[in-house]
């Protein structure tokens, strides 16, 4: 997208301000032209995601037509990152990215991108242990999840929604007592010194049959059973699924529609 050298300005002058936290914004078409409008970043970790304040989204659109959605990564270069080309495509616009300090942008536009199930970077909300399970049903048996909307550290607030226990019910599953190929486990995993109030991780159970019938996929060694999963601060992958995650399982879940 070709912008003018203003609006390159306004976009590199926001970068700067909020270095090193992301900035982000948005461009939109008015009766006088296209504007950059500098947006609030409601990200827990605001140094390495971005989140649109609602407020400010809004405000932009009430004064013009949406054209795309910008932001900043901090003392990296422009190139859109795994998390930003599936955004891209959930968002359904055109995305400008500018690198900061240097000020170098790259625009890129939806393309019909899907992000592997394994190797995939993690991002809270977007590329997640929830969007990992909902990737492998439909890519691996034909089912269709919703998504939810979940902020980060959810499991952290004692008084708020147990977010899997509170959605997976209502949507096919029924609990089980013991594990085949193709169950959601849904564990409590405790970050060190933080609080874990509900059952906050999913996974899907691959029994002794590691393979994706969706993708190419090493052969694992040792012998299962596995688990397919995505960890906060790590790759998708499957694992073994041994002692230490089996004792943090809460819930076996298996899924109405499921055949293997």
């Amino acid at each position: 997208m070709r912008i003018s050298q203003q609006l390159q300005a306004a976009i590199r002058e926001h970068a700067e301000r909020e270095h090193p936290a992301e900035a982000c914004g948005v461009l939109i078409k008015t009766p006088k032209g296209r504007e950059y409008v500098a947006c609030r970043n409601l990200a827990v970790s605001s140094r390495d995601q971005f989140q649109l304040h609602h407020e400010d989204l809004a405000a932009a659109e009430d004064r013009g037509e949406l054209l795309a959605i910008i932001h900043s990564h901090p003392d990296a270069s422009p190139k859109p990152s795994m998390g930003d080309l599936v955004s891209c495509e959930m968002h359904d616009l055109p995305w400008g990215i500018v690198g900061w300090p240097g000020g170098e942008m790259e625009w890129f536009k939806p393309s019909g991108f899907q992000a592997p199930l394994l190797g995939r970077g993690f991002v809270h909300g977007l590329l997640d242990c929830w969007a990992a399970c909902r990737d492998w049903y439909a890519r691996e048996a034909g089912i269709q999840l919703p998504n939810f909307e979940r902020s980060d550290l959810w499991w952290e607030d004692p008084d708020g929604p147990s977010l899997y226990e509170a959605n997976v019910f209502n949507i096919g599953f029924e609990q089980v007592a013991e594990p085949r190929r193709g169950d959601l486990l849904v564990f409590a995993i405790a970050t060190p010194g933080r609080p874990c109030h509900h059952p906050n991780h999913g996974a899907i159970f691959l029994g002794d049959e590691p393979a994706l019938l969706s993708e190419e996929a090493p052969a694992l060694g040792g012998s299962g059973p596995f688990i397919y999963h995505h960890m906060a601060g790590r790759a998708s992958a499957r694992e073994v699924y041994g002692w230490s995650m089996s004792n943090r399982c809460r819930l076996i879940l298996r899924h109405k529609d499921y055949r293997q």
